[in-house]
Parts: structure tokens; sequence; C-alpha cells
């Protein structure tokens, strides 16, 4: 049986070599090839493989802190490195990894990687990888913000102050970002030094109220900035974020995730927090909601289930009360159904909003539907 292994390169040369040699090998089965280390993140926590081929030298998360991130979800993951710098390779077998492959690759030295694997996999004892911790934080971000500890905490955690609140809504929002961008956005009017000291003193206040005192910390600092660990933590906007790329991607809709989509989203992202940063980013979340419950309408409506249909158009109209067009097909639904009293009381409803909001009548073409029912 071929060994299944992921490729994290954000060279796109390099990536599409080493897929090309590992694949020719005959030993090897490349279950996916990522230019971001994130979504290999994402897809290690919901599917397994045998080994990982990692860059070193990427954006955002190097190969380093990557395979700390692999191995939460699979922690014997045996790692190949391969990278153009050999300076590295102390610090990458302080890692515990299997090879260190120096670029650009041949497929005689990755012929001795794929040995190496195979050997470490043939020595593996086939007991069940420990359980993975549950997250540390559960998180709403969409509707009312609120922050809960891990597994069967009853009551939100109680932040110190507004800017303690924003703080941590900024670091889950962005997830990684510089403290320079932390001081522009929510310490714009101080000098860089009162920002950097409000930037150090409010984080201290934010990680303790989560309690983040581990060898593992949520929140992670280096030179660079400041992140978060997503993996440590369950939150609504960062699976509506996957799940809306799962469905961008997807060859075939599937309903069950226009259900989720719709559980997830429960108001706009942070309602009731003014926060200006956040402005732009909530409309386009409600956007790509209304687009994924306009596609589900639609969906439901050619197979024959105009219920259903009906619920994700009203769905629609519950944030755009106004949307003339998912009117119209509303009052088609309760047409094909016979429901004639249903159509015409959605009618008035769009002819008295249009009237209110907008002083104007609707389209002659919906009354016209009417009329020829």
């Amino acid at each position: 049986m071929k060994m299944k292994v992921i490729i994290v390169d954000d060279e796109d040369l390099s990536l599409k070599r080493l897929n090309r040699i590992l694949t020719e090998s005959g030993e090897v089965e490349v279950s996916r090839a990522f230019h971001d280390p994130e979504e290999a993140c994402e897809y290690a926590a919901e599917n397994s493989f045998d080994a990982a081929f990692l860059d070193i030298t990427m954006p955002r998360i190097s190969g380093m802190q990557l395979i700390g991130e692999l191995r939460k979800h699979h922690p014997s993951l045996p790692i190949v490195l391969v990278t153009g710098y050999e300076e590295y390779a102390v610090q990458a077998f302080d890692k515990e990894v299997i090879d260190y492959v120096i670029k650009p690759v041949t497929a005689e030295r990755l012929n001795r990687s794929i040995k190496r694997l195979q050997e470490k996999l043939n020595k593996s004892v086939t007991t069940p990888e420990p359980a993975v911790p549950g997250p540390k934080l559960n998180v709403r971000l969409f509707g009312e913000f609120t922050v809960f500890g891990g597994a069967g905490a009853d009551s939100p955690i109680k932040l110190r102050t507004p800017k303690t609140e924003e703080l941590l809504a900024f670091l889950l929002y962005t997830k990684s970002t510089t403290r320079d961008a932390l001081a522009d956005t929510l310490w714009k009017d101080l000098s860089p030094q009162k920002a950097w000291t409000n930037i150090n003193s409010t984080l201290y206040y934010v990680r303790r109220a989560i309690g983040d005192n581990s060898d593992v910390p949520i929140i992670l600092k280096d030179r660079n900035g400041i992140r978060i660990d997503r993996e440590a933590i369950n939150c609504d906007l960062y699976e509506f974020e996957t799940l809306f790329r799962q469905m961008r991607q997807a060859s075939a809709h599937r309903p069950e995730l226009f259900e989720r989509m719709d559980t997830l989203y429960t108001g706009e992202l942070l309602k009731g927090r003014h926060y200006e940063w956040a402005f732009a980013w909530s409309r386009q979340l409600e956007l790509d909601f209304i687009m994924t419950m306009e596609t589900a309408a639609h969906y439901h409506a050619k197979a024959g289930e105009p219920l259903r249909a009906l619920y994700y158009f009203e769905r629609i109209l519950q944030i755009d009360s106004i949307r003339e067009d998912i009117h119209r097909e509303i009052i088609l639904l309760y047409l094909s159904l016979g429901r004639r009293t249903e159509a015409q009381r959605q009618y008035l409803v769009l002819e008295e909003l249009l009237k209110e909001e907008l002083g104007s009548s609707p389209a002659a073409d919906i009354k016209q539907l009417l009329r020829q029912s």
C-alpha cells in the first residue's frame, strides 16, 4: 500500500516539482499539496495521512511552527523538511524530523527520504493516537460577542474593561497581527510608546481573564507580532469561514452545510460592538451568508422541496427585508403550492415596505403574477 503524504510549500515551482517526484516514485500517494500552511492545518484536523513534506520559510506560519500545529492532530507524524537553507538543520532535528532535504530536490535524494519514512512507519506500533485535547476557549463572534472557557463551562468569561474586550475581539478576528497594527487600530490617538504600554497591560488582563497561563498558550507572541492559536479555540466565525470556502470549492451542493451555516449565523458580527475595524468585514460576512441562503433556497426549490426553499428565502428577508426579487420568489412558491392567500399577503408586505423605506411600489410584473394566478 502506498504511503499517503501531504506537501506544504508556498513556492509553486518547488511544490509542483516535489509533487511530481514523489508521485513518480511509485511508493507515495500525495493526498494534498498546499501553498497555504493554514489550509494544511485545517486539512490535518479532519483527515489522516502518513507523513508530511514541509518547506521551512513560509509566510505567517513557518515550517517549524507548522510541525507543532500538525502534531496537535497527529502526535507521531513523521516529517521531512525541504528547504534551500542549511542553517536550519540543527533546529530541524530538535523537532525530531525524519529527514532534511536541501533544494533543489532530486529523485535520488527523495528516495532516501521515502525509505526512511517507510522504516519509521513499519516500526511504529499500531496503537491509537492519544486523544487531542479539546478547545480551551469557546467563542461566539456572530450576534452577541461571548467567550466561554473549555468544555463544560456554563458562564461566559468576564473581561475587565471594554478595551480588554476589543483587544481580544481584534485578535480573534485577525488571527495574527503586529504590535504596530494593534496600536494604529485600538490606540491611534496615543504616542507609540504609550500605545505599546497599553497593548502590554491590556494583553496581560486578557490572558489572565481567559486563563492563558499554560505551557501551550492560546495567545502567542514573538518579535514579529501576536497571533491566536486557532486550534485551541472553537469559534463560530472560523467554522463559518471554513464551510463557506468548502461550499465554493465543492462540485455539488450539500444540504447539511446549508443547515450548519444557518445555525452558525446568529446575527451580524460583533453585534452591538461599534468597532470601526469590524464594519467592513461584518458586512462582507452578511453578504456571504445571504448568498449562501439564496443558493440553498434555489437548490431546494429545484429539488422539489418548496417549503424548505421558503424557509431560506424568508431567512434572507430577516436581514434584508426590501429584497424585491426575494419577495417575488416567495410569491411564486406560494402560488405553485396553491396558497394564493399567502402570496397576496406577501405582496402586501412588500408593498408596505417599499412605500415606507423607498417611497416606491412593487414592480408591475409581481402584481401581474397575482392577477394571472
